[in-house]
């Protein structure tokens, strides 16, 4: 992994071009206006439903795995369908209706075949340990991340008779058997996701920039697509890994608002506490929680006009190569994103 945690948001690539983290000072502007064309085209609006807010259109386009979600489903499901501990037959029901097999067709569909199970697997453990984490406190949160990450690193044993350590383990390890290297990456991305989720830090952020950047995480380079990038390959891509990590993380904020209140007026642990660009902007206005998604969704689309100029030019440059690596990579930056945000629409995860 190139490095855990970014530090920059938006860095001088090598077009010159200066993309400027955003501000929520009275005398700048939230957007950057000199990073993009200003010859925008008209901004036209959806009401699908379970969006929560009229929204601008995307700029970017929808792509699925060519093997389809429901074969990826049958690869995937029943391993967690007949060995975790739900609580109940409804809970089990629940997990399964989430559509997460769906979602990884959406959010990686450069996979290679022989990857899917293995990728789609961390998949699903992010999200079944997300669920756990809401119930813990601080305390409790730092001691199941120590033992959760030594084991998804192969430095300890995990417990049998515990689904989600021996789950995680054998998954890993068969990720080490595919692609050492890779899985290795992959496997301090999990890790430094898991930080980020349990870190004590959450409980201080009270601005908005401060939060884009936090959520700011590098979760290394993809080891389903097998795509290797070199350092100054990475460096060029950096700003748009930093928006588009930013774009998921405010998509997702957007459509989880209203289960994350829930949850946290029902069993108010550290772990359920908001974190929500849309909770921290209505702290910092006064504004409504539906205006702030509206705002929040207009900033996701300047987000990517932002990636979308970046991308061409880079690719314009004449004195760096775009390689073919670089392209792949770009192009699956896009997919997660709008994969995302289809998958946050329809999921029931968040209507519940």
């Amino acid at each position: 992994m190139h490095q855990f945690q970014k530090n920059y948001v938006w860095k001088r690539v090598s077009t010159g071009i200066k993309l400027e983290n955003p501000s929520l000072s009275n005398n700048r502007h939230l957007f950057s206006p000199h990073a993009y064309s200003a010859n925008k085209p008209t901004r036209k609006y959806s009401t699908i439903p379970n969006i929560p807010c009229e929204i601008p259109a995307t700029q970017l386009e929808s792509k699925t795995h060519p093997l389809g979600w429901e074969k990826i489903q049958a690869q995937v499901e029943p391993y967690f369908g007949n060995n975790w501990n739900f609580a109940s037959e409804k809970e089990k029901r629940g997990f399964l209706a989430i559509g997460f097999s769906r979602a990884f067709s959406h959010f990686f569909p450069l996979t290679l075949d022989c990857r899917i199970e293995t990728s789609c697997k961390v998949f699903y453990l992010t999200l079944l340990i997300d669920d756990q984490l809401e119930k813990m406190s601080f305390e409790q949160m730092h001691s199941y991340r120590e033992r959760v990450m030594r084991i998804a690193l192969g430095a300890m044993s995990p417990d049998k008779h515990v689904c989600l350590e021996w789950m995680l383990h054998d998954t890993f390890q068969s990720m080490r058997n595919i692609d050492e290297g890779l899985a290795g990456d992959a496997a301090q991305g999990f890790c430094q996701l898991l930080q980020a989720q349990t870190s004590q830090e959450r409980s201080s952020i009270q601005t908005l920039g401060s939060y884009l950047k936090f959520r700011e995480i590098d979760a290394g380079k993809p080891f389903g697509a097998n795509l290797r990038l070199n350092p100054a390959e990475l460096e060029r891509l950096s700003a748009l890994e930093s928006a588009s990590f930013r774009h998921m993380g405010v998509i997702n904020d957007i459509y989880s608002w209203e289960r994350e209140w829930k949850m946290h007026q029902e069993n108010p642990t550290d772990g359920s506490r908001p974190l929500s660009a849309i909770y921290i902007l209505a702290n910092e206005t006064g504004l409504p929680f539906t205006a702030c998604k509206r705002l929040m969704y207009s900033y996701c689309r300047e987000l990517e006009l932002i990636i979308k100029h970046t991308g061409d030019e880079l690719q314009a440059d004449s004195v760096s190569k775009w390689t073919p690596e670089m392209d792949m990579y770009f192009k699956g930056l896009e997919s997660f994103m709008r994969g995302n945000e289809l998958w946050s629409q329809w999921t029931p995860r968040y209507r519940q």
